[in-house]
């Protein structure tokens, strides 16, 4: 099943693998160069908010310039646009141009996920959806872990790795561009408020939205925090790709664990756990491989909440108004990882690497606390009304949550039958 859906989609996993591995070679090298061009920690902040600020705007706005244009148009446009801004950092190196520059990639890293995840999901059918959505995880992490690794490819002092990084959005588009797809049009959901959302889910908003804070900081300023505690450029690019990839890999074992048992309390596990890990980090004087694994470890504990907050909230929406909860959950994403690397910024500055596990560890005991609140305040979801936990990328957009809501209806469908 799964091979007869790759055979069919192989180009757009490709051209998702170009533009993932743009990416995660751009997040790490930007967070890098910034620092060795002598800006403080809260101005590189400000400047790794600038993508998440662009990429909340590119998911809600994306859907209209298609509706308008066409998928193709607005995808070739949108990477050929990201594509020129990793090149335009490189020739005007000042914070004002940094900022405005990953405002501009966030925005087009958006759009084009929505093209990608918009095909994909058209090709998918009822028996494949579920693997396709699991697929497209793998692939999403891997090359963003894979990405890190470029950074070794060339010094990041100069401009080569700006020119790799523009060739491989660039990249993304052949693959893409000679694949004939057909795809649906962009439908107009209702829509649930926070307010509204919040009084259903109330744990699952609260996860996600203090997740996204404490993952905007690790995304964002993960480079900056290694470098303030002396990690050579490989040693960056292992700390960064090992987050990424044991976070990736631990979603499928605490995915199933949160199919089986009240997910408040996995989401609470994970938040003790990653705190512990922190205060680890902070109080003893790790060696060079303990100081990566206990980040990876880390990564292993925080990057599935997403997943796990998400399912949760599923679980308390009735079928019909999980599409309309898609954008409502983009925005609760954006705006938690917008504050992210702002605050982890100004704490790195204030107190050096200390702040930065103090945000690291807060956050996380914040979800800590509000689970235990939440789990004596509202009942479980019972079994029978508990759906099926699916992976989400790091940066989800609407398609990926009306993919999930779809894949959710059709195994409601089938188990009435």
């Amino acid at each position: 099943m799964l091979a007869t859906f790759l055979k069919n989609t192989w180009p757009l996993f490709l051209g998702l693998a170009f533009l993932m591995l743009g990416n995660g070679l751009q997040g790490t090298l930007i967070s890098w160069r910034a620092t060795y061009e002598g800006f403080s920690a809260s101005t590189t902040g400000l400047i790794m908010t600038g993508y998440y600020a662009g990429f909340l705007a590119g998911s809600v706005y994306t859907p209209k310039m298609v509706s308008e244009v066409g998928y193709i148009r607005v995808f070739a446009a949108l990477a050929s646009l990201a594509s020129t801004a990793v090149l335009l950092q490189i020739l005007f190196i000042t914070p004002e141009n940094w900022f405005f520059m990953r405002v501009i990639t966030g925005f087009c890293f958006a759009g084009t996920y929505v093209v990608v995840e918009s095909w994909l999901n058209a090709a998918a059918d009822n028996n494949s959806r579920g693997q396709m959505l699991s697929f497209y995880m793998l692939v999403s992490y891997g090359s963003m872990a894979g990405g890190q690794w470029l950074i070794n490819l060339a010094p990041p002092s100069g401009f080569s790795l700006f020119v790799l990084a523009s060739i491989l959005l660039s990249l993304a588009l052949v693959p893409i561009l000679i694949r004939k797809i057909d795809v649906p049009e962009v439908d107009t959901q209702s829509k649930i408020t926070i307010k509204e959302l919040y009084k259903i889910a109330p744990a699952g908003v609260c996860g996600l939205f203090v997740a996204a804070i404490a993952h905007g900081a690790m995304f964002g300023m993960g480079a900056v925090y290694a470098i303030e505690v002396g990690l050579e450029v490989s040693e960056i690019a292992l700390f960064m790709s090992s987050f990424i990839a044991l976070g990736a890999l631990a979603q499928w074992p605490l995915g199933w664990i949160s199919d089986q048992i009240d997910r408040r309390l996995v989401l609470m596990g994970s938040g003790i756990a990653a705190t512990g890990l922190c205060l680890a980090l902070s109080l003893i004087e790790a060696t060079n491989w303990q100081f990566h694994v206990l980040f990876a470890m880390l990564g292993a504990v925080s990057l599935p909440m997403y997943s796990i907050a998400i399912a949760h909230t599923n679980d308390r929406l009735k079928p019909e108004q999980m599409a309309g909860a898609s954008s409502t959950l983009v925005l609760v994403l954006g705006i938690g990882s917008i504050l992210g690397p702002t605050i982890s910024g100004y704490l790195l500055s204030t107190f050096n690497t200390i702040g930065y596990l103090i945000h690291i560890g807060v956050t996380h005991s914040i979800i800590t606390a509000s689970m235990i609140y939440y789990i004596f305040k509202r009942d479980a979801v019972i079994d029978e009304e508990q759906g099926h936990y699916q992976v989400v990328p790091a940066r989800f957009t609407g398609v990926v949550m009306e993919a999930i809501a779809q894949e959710a209806e059709e195994s409601i469908e089938t188990e009435e039958e």
